[in-house]
């Protein structure tokens, strides 16, 4: 199953326009053509089923003929991630969390960070490919920070995990003084020690993501998973 992204402004009750890639990508690629049917996204929660009513070279038109809102699934975590040196390691890190359902990506340059550019046009395209790839509606932002203090400022109301090795519990527990969780995971090398007191000031608990030392996309991988599964056993 395929489908596609439009943004709600490109959206009516009654007809939707794929424009530039997306257009491209249904009509060259795909090869839909007029009178097929169609699903597409807007990122905020809306799923529409239609058929192609029109195809020019740079537009599709859609019929709406089904619509649906759906509502973000809660507590959807934000993950905060030290730049990786390799951008396809990166890039990795970022569509296996965003498949997992995390709401907001954060890129941060931490102490150890090597690598200190980071382009957002390209790490943006990876979220809204993942999202779609995971047959989700729910665009998650993207962020990028020069420093983890900054990051931590602007999410000072949030609950606070990171990974750590020596960590004892792997227990993500609840702090209800808090709204929304941050998970935080280190660029290679880790995260040094004046940012792990920061976050300690800013009563942020350590998580254990087992006892090997993981590579920093397999414990954005590792720590998001084993958060979605603490919420599932709270649930039932």
């Amino acid at each position: 199953m395929n489908i596609f992204y439009a943004p709600p402004a490109q959206i009516t009750a009654d007809m939707i326009e794929l424009r530039a890639q997306e257009a491209t990508h249904a009509t060259q690629v795909l090869r839909y053509k007029r009178g097929d049917d169609i699903t597409i996204v807007d990122g905020a929660g809306g799923w529409y089923e239609g058929k192609v009513s029109s195809v020019d070279s740079d537009m599709v038109r859609v019929a709406v003929e089904k619509s649906q809102k759906n509502t973000q699934p809660q507590p959807a975590p934000t993950l905060a991630l030290g730049i990786i040196k390799k951008r396809d390691r990166l890039e990795f890190a970022i569509k296996k969390a965003v498949e997992l359902g995390v709401k907001e990506i954060v890129v941060f340059r931490g102490a150890h960070s090597v690598k200190q550019n980071v382009r957002a046009d390209r790490l943006s395209a990876v979220i809204l490919s993942a999202m779609k790839q995971s047959l989700q509606c729910w665009l998650p932002e993207l962020s990028i920070y020069n420093s983890l203090p900054q990051l931590l400022e602007d999410h000072s109301e949030s609950n606070i995990w990171v990974a750590h090795q020596d960590a004892k519990s792997a227990d993500f527990g609840v702090t209800p003084s808090k709204e929304e969780p941050l998970l935080i995971v280190g660029p290679e090398g880790g995260l040094s020690e004046e940012e792990l007191q920061l976050i300690g000031n800013h009563d942020g608990a350590y998580i254990s993501l087992g006892e090997n030392r993981l590579r920093t996309e397999t414990a954005t991988v590792a720590m998001v998973h084993q958060f979605n599964l603490g919420e599932l056993s709270n649930r039932s």
